[in-house]
């Protein structure tokens, strides 16, 4: 312990002797460590984290596997919930959730809620008791069973002021009052986040039939996830044979069934970016820590004296080697402490970039595991950087080392080759970076150049919820829908207006109506569905491509209309003209009379087939599944700016319905920018990676020239006394830059083809193997290269020969 304190004391005598080049080594290790740890506290955050509940390991989703892949969102309907009741011996509670949202009532504005029905174990899946009151019962989880409500913490505080008698009030959503039965405590939140939670009972028979609950559970003490697992995939058979008539063409590919970790599935969607990201920034650490590993090597051969009187006076080439791996360590240490600093700014700016669609984002901080990370981390990087010149300086020859002058010692051919390595390793790192960048660049571009389907310009939506008592037929809310347009319409400023019920482009809307069928087909097909009122197409900006728009004359009374776009032309009525063919809609015949142009509910993907039908003759029923999902949306398109008449739109709201809560005022510019937001985070970051990379590679090949002419600067005299001229020298150095730059990009661009395909997820437009994307790369590495090697190579030109000659 003695010895090891008295190497840390020398070390820090010599690491402040040499303030310039410990504060080099200090910052580039910093920034390398300060970026690992941030990225590893947005992967800890969103991936790793354990879930906020007791024995969160013990939390599973019932997910269907396709093809051997896991859905990160599988449903199924309330009698399929009933299935896994009976079959859920590997479980302690099983529950099911659909979401739902509520329109509440009372003093103040019309407030929206975002609720979820729940069966009666739900809470114990999660092992957190009420705050206040109970939980819900079996019995009110039946059919015709009792409205009650558990209220989450911040509805209970906002809505009842934090009073202990709200148990027992009602409240009123919908128009219909629930009874409150419990409070769950502050900071628990169910998955998905709500504000209340309901019962499945009431709605269980007008729900059944449509794919919409998602089932957790709890498994039983001892019983792993592969165990039950193993249970669940051997009941696949009995599963299809009971449920066969309703499943889609999609089910029927159902291969078996998975108890997948709640944690995993939360995530699914966004675990291999991440990891993309966090390997990305592992180079960047990589190429630090080579960088210093440089900077190490050319100390060790100005210490080579000193080394060797070490060695003359009975130091053991173990005791040379643990001097300068502390020295080393002691570097990145410093670095890993600025580094924390660096990671509490990084964060901060990485959780400004991270779209709303990441999940868990808010459990993203600085934590003990972060602080872990960054101590391993920072022991790793010291004995990464400091190994191999530590073993080449203990490697040294004693009796050419005590020939030299102190100080004169230059790079041995051997450490020469390893710092040239090194310099290639640093580069060949950078350009895989590049190259991943390069190919999320393209991807973005690709994404933002493609045609969503719609006009986004001078174009706005407004959601709103219809739902409860005073809509509780169609006629009622196609008439409320007409009048709110007529009002919207008449705001100066506004060309047209429409609803949409179902979803809106570029956002996952209603799925798979069981009422339909085609031609003879006996199994719903899956496809999209819109609810739309005349004026839909022209609002959006969708062009027509056959036969008409929706009128006012497609009434309840008329005969049952729809309109399809190309997508669903294409798949289901090949080679013909659909306009005058018909579709079978809840056992009634709707003439196609139109067929509108693609529009997208996912830029990366191709338009599903769409059917829509008129507000008016669209099903109740159906309406209010979807509403419980998606809110229905007003689109306005204007002849001035959006944003100037979104309070007139939204007051125009209001005046068809002061009960009537009002969302967000959005342009349909900014849903398309959502839309892409999360390959920008994406490209981002990576983008930050690659110039962070780019920057430390050029700084390598500048010191390791920058060394080397420092070196042999005698020679540069010489040459240039026996005539050389100054251009020679010049190309001389460069030449041997551009060969370090050209090693390193063709060992990078062998990584890259092994290594890219690991984006192939993330990507749009491009192959993980573009060749334009790796030449373009490749010749941006070597410009900088050749610019990092030039400067150096410009002061070899300006050697003195007479003065160089007397050089050491």
């Amino acid at each position: 312990m003695g010895t090891l304190l008295s190497d840390v004391r020398y070390g820090l005598r010599m690491l402040g002797r040499s303030p310039a080049f410990t504060a080099v080594a200090v910052l580039t290790l910093a920034l390398g460590i300060g970026a690992n740890t941030a990225m590893f506290t947005v992967v800890y955050g969103v991936l790793l984290r354990p879930l906020p509940y007791p024995d969160p390991e013990r939390i599973v989703q019932i997910s269907r596997t396709f093809r051997g892949e896991v859905g990160s969102f599988s449903s199924f309907t309330a009698l399929a919930f009933d299935f896994w009741k009976q079959h859920s011996e590997p479980f302690q509670y099983l529950a099911a959730s659909t979401g739902v949202g509520f329109n509440l009532a009372g003093a103040g504005t019309p407030e929206r809620l975002v609720a979820l029905r729940v069966s009666s174990e739900y809470f114990h899946v999660y092992a957190v008791e009420p705050f206040l009151g109970r939980d819900f019962s079996p019995e009110e989880d039946r059919p015709g069973g009792a409205s009650v409500a558990v209220l989450s913490y911040g509805l209970w505080k906002a809505h009842f002021n934090g009073d202990a008698q709200a148990i027992g009030q009602s409240v009123l959503l919908d128009g219909v009052p629930y009874t409150v039965v419990g409070v769950m405590p502050s900071g628990f939140q169910s998955i998905p986040a709500a504000d209340l939670w309901t019962t499945i009972g009431q709605v269980r028979e007008t729900v059944g039939g449509g794919q919409n609950f998602r089932v957790i559970g709890r498994l039983r003490p001892g019983v792993s996830d592969a165990q039950a697992s193993s249970y669940l995939a051997g009941l696949t058979e009995p599963f299809v044979a009971q449920f066969y008539g309703w499943m889609g063409e999609g089910d029927r590919r159902v291969v078996g069934f998975v108890a997948a970790p709640y944690r995993y599935m939360i995530s699914n969607d966004v675990r291999t970016p991440l990891l993309v990201l966090f390997g990305a920034i592992g180079f960047v650490l990589l190429i630090a820590c080579v960088n210093v590993a440089n900077l190490l090597l050319a100390r060790t051969a100005a210490r080579g004296r000193e080394m060797a009187l070490r060695a003359a006076l009975g130091g053991g080439r173990g005791r040379i080697l643990r001097l300068l791996l502390t020295e080393s360590v002691l570097l990145a240490a410093f670095g890993a402490g600025l580094g924390l600093l660096v990671a509490v700014w990084g964060l901060h700016s990485l959780l400004a970039l991270a779209p709303a669609s990441l999940p868990r984002v808010e459990q993203v901080a600085l934590n003990r595991w972060a602080l872990l990370f960054t101590a391993g981390v920072a022991v790793l990087t010291g004995l990464l950087s400091g190994l191999a010149p530590a073993l080449t300086a203990s490697r040294a020859n004693l009796n050419e080392s005590l020939k030299e002058g102190a100080g004169a010692a230059g790079l041995s051919p051997r450490r020469g080759r390893l710092s040239a390595a090194m310099v290639c390793l640093e580069t060949a790192l950078s350009l895989v970076l590049l190259i991943g960048s390069g190919l999320l660049i393209r991807t973005l571009v690709n994404l933002l150049r493609t045609n969503p389907g719609f006009d986004p310009h001078h174009a706005l939506a407004v959601e709103i919820w219809t739902t409860g008592l005073k809509y509780d037929s169609m006629p009622a809310l196609a008439n409320f829908y007409q009048e709110l347009v007529s009002r919207i319409e008449a705001v100066p400023g506004v060309e047209s207006a429409a609803v949409v019920a179902a979803g809106l482009p570029l956002e996952r809307g209603g799925n798979t109506n069981p009422g339909l069928r085609i031609g003879g087909q006996l199994e719903s097909p899956s496809v999209d569905y819109r609810e739309i009122t005349p004026g839909y197409f022209r609002a959006l900006g969708v062009p027509l491509l056959a036969g008409r728009p929706f009128t006012e004359a497609d009434s309840p009374d008329s005969a049952m209309v729809t309109i399809i776009n190309e997508a669903f032309a294409r798949q289901y009525f090949p080679n013909q003209s659909p306009v005058g063919l018909h579709l079978m809609l809840e056992h009634q015949a709707a003439e196609i009379v139109g067929v509108a142009s693609d529009v997208r509910s996912s830029l990366n993907e191709p338009a599903p087939p769409t059917f829509f039908v008129p507000m008016a003759q669209a099903s109740y029923e159906t309406d209010q599944l979807f509403q419980a999902w998606f809110p229905t949306s007003v689109l306005v398109r204007t002849s001035v700016k959006p944003l100037s008449v979104g309070r007139a739109v939204a007051n125009a709201v209001r005046g068809a319905d002061p009960n009537l809560p009002v969302g967000h005022v959005r342009l349909m510019e900014e849903i398309l920018s959502t839309a892409v937001a999360f390959q920008r985070f994406l490209m981002t970051l990576m983008n930050v990676f690659a110039g962070l990379a780019l920057v430390l590679a050029a700084v390598g090949i500048y010191g390791v020239l920058s060394y080397r002419v420092r070196q042999r600067t005698r020679e540069i005299g010489v040459r240039m006394a026996l005539g050389a001229e100054r251009e020679t020298i010049l190309l001389w150095v460069v030449k041997q830059g551009m060969t370090l730059a050209v090693y390193g990009v063709a060992g990078g661009v062998a990584a890259a083809l092994a290594l890219t395909h690991l984006m192939t997820s993330v990507l749009y437009g491009v192959k993980p193997t573009d060749p334009l994307t790796f030449i373009a790369v490749s010749v941006v590495l070597i410009t900088v290269a050749m610019i990092a090697s030039y400067v150096p190579a410009r002061r070899a030109t300006k050697v003195d020969p007479m003065v160089a000659l007397r050089y050491e």
